[in-house]
């Protein structure tokens, strides 16, 4: 019966929308999580009038007791996880805190900016004194701050991609610089990962002769780091090629050395794609055994580590035809649990890219789309998935396999735009499929950013929330980090359909 109205709450969020005003389905109550405190953020309101999500990236310490947050106008913030009580924060000149992370024993707090130089800092927990900073600028060459009112400008920049504390206290760290060079009047793209001591030494660095001349987008490593995979993109103009491994790549490193252990080209999906396209969506299981990718055409490839050969590879979201279009949905935000399973979420249906056709929409949904995806790599076979009604983007998880979380977005239904926001939560013991896991949902009026955080117990949900404009400017939602956390089984009951019936049903004339 829990899981019923869970459902019929969901559902609820997309029915009373439409054609309806936004202010009721906001009213919606949650199921199975409550705000435990929530922190206002900078002002944003010239950003969502133009259109942008400003990014921000919140994370829990290892011991759980504390929560730092870095965000898209650069501040730095110290919370008590539980109480919300600010310990310190700081403001980053000329760039955004990107990346966030804690050392295993919680008492270094490090942080990845994009900025003019591309900085990985170290910090002191309990005071914010700084340690050590590395500038990623000196292979990856310096950038200039963008002009004021350029909103992209800073992505220009150099910047953290991947932050990893590892065990030991190394860190692992992406850094990537994408900018137009107006010297070369080429568009180009330096890339590079770093093994970094805790005390901010360069143990490796990949390319060992210099920055690869394209995006190494993504990154992830084992839970010892003794294997580090990426992918590799696009590749820049103007560079030389030849320092690199080719663009539109998965790549295995040794995580120790650095050593380049295993290079797979990814091939096209055609006559669809022209290009593989990926985005957060590679992972490594904690034993270092399998490596995921994700990509945008709906294909979800599975690599053994151990023999260095691809296993599998899974259409899940690939394009069929609807009307005589193709339609697909795009894999990202890959994540493995402790117990090694893969978790990966599809996005929108959509049209392939670059196709000359006389439409700009899918003519039906694609039956995979937003939707998650639970497999395990070892059969190479879905364990189980959920299939949202609500726009997915991001994904998180606890250290005991507890607790998923996943951020919940816009939502398009033919011409009428819904806007239904939050997040979704899932309880891994619970046996059965998706439906069955589903265990919360906080809604929110504004649009919930893609990095996500869950407490180390599984107990609290770190989001962002950042207000969004209509068509004639007036913008709903805060810009607000909030932390949630899970009811007990024994409260969840409070959410009952009738109360939804009286409020949205029984009320409207």
């Amino acid at each position: 019966m829990r899981k019923t109205l869970g459902l019929f709450t969901l559902w609820c969020a997309i029915i009373f929308s439409v054609g309806t005003n936004i202010s009721q389905a906001e009213r919606l109550k949650a199921f199975g999580l409550k705000l435990a405190w929530e922190k206002d953020l900078e002002d944003v309101s010239f950003y969502a009038l133009s259109g942008h999500t400003p990014g921000a990236h919140p994370a829990f310490s290892p011991d759980g007791k504390y929560l730092a947050l870095g965000t898209f106008k650069g501040h730095l913030f110290l919370f008590e996880a539980g109480t919300g009580k600010l310990i310190w924060q700081k403001r980053i000149p000329e760039g955004m805190v990107k990346r966030v992370a804690f050392s295993p024993d919680s008492q270094v707090l490090y942080y990845g900016t994009q900025s003019p130089e591309g900085e990985v800092c170290a910090v002191k927990t309990a005071s914010g004194e700084k340690l050590w900073c590395f500038r990623t600028a000196r292979d990856l060459e310096r950038g200039e701050p963008p002009p004021p009112g350029d909103i992209y400008g800073i992505y220009r920049l150099p910047g953290i991609y991947r932050l990893i504390v590892l065990p030991c206290g190394d860190l692992i760290v992406l850094a990537i610089h994408s900018w137009p060079d107006a010297k070369k009047q080429k568009w180009r793209r330096l890339s590079r990962i770093y093994r970094l001591s805790p005390y901010g030494q360069v143990r490796w660095a990949y390319p060992k002769e210099g920055p690869a001349p394209l995006s190494l987008i993504y990154a992830d490593t084992d839970e010892q780091g003794q294997k580090v995979a990426l992918v590799s993109l696009m590749p820049s103009e103007g560079d030389d090629l030849n320092l690199a491994p080719p663009p539109q790549s998965f790549i295995l490193l040794d995580g120790l050395t650095g050593q380049e252990l295993m290079v797979y080209q990814l091939t096209p999906l055609k006559p669809y794609f022209k290009r593989v396209s990926a985005w957060e969506s590679v992972a490594v299981s904690p034993d270092g055994r399998y490596g995921a990718l994700g990509v945008s055409d709906g294909r979800l490839f599975i690599f053994d580590l151990r023999d260095r050969q691809i296993k599998t590879c899974l259409s899940l979201a690939t394009p069929i035809l609807i009307g005589k279009l193709p339609v697909s949905a795009t894999l990202s935000y890959g994540i493995f649990d402790k117990n090694g399973v893969f978790y990966i979420i599809s996005g929108e249906s959509t049209l392939p890219f670059g196709l000359p056709l006389e439409v700009d929409k899918p003519a039906g949904p694609h039956p995979a789309a937003r939707t998650v995806f639970a497999i395990d790599p070892e059969k190479g076979k879905i364990l189980w998935r959920f299939a949202s009604p609500f726009k997915l983007q991001g994904v998180a998880v606890d250290r005991t396999a507890k607790t998923l979380a996943v951020a919940v977005a816009a939502f398009r239904r033919e011409d009428t735009r819904v806007r239904q926001f939050g997040v979704l939560t899932f309880n891994l013991d619970s046996p059965g499929g998706g439906y069955k896991k589903l265990s919360g949902y906080f809604p929110t009026s504004g649009n919930v950013f893609f990095h996500l955080a869950v407490s180390p117990d599984g107990n609290l949900v770190a989001i962002v929330e950042s207000p969004w404009a209509d068509q004639y400017g007036r913008l709903f939602g805060q810009h607000r980090l909030l932390v949630l956390q899970k009811v007990s089984e024994s409260k969840k009951l409070a959410v009952r359909a009738d109360s939804y019936q009286n409020k949205f049903v029984g009320g409207q004339k």
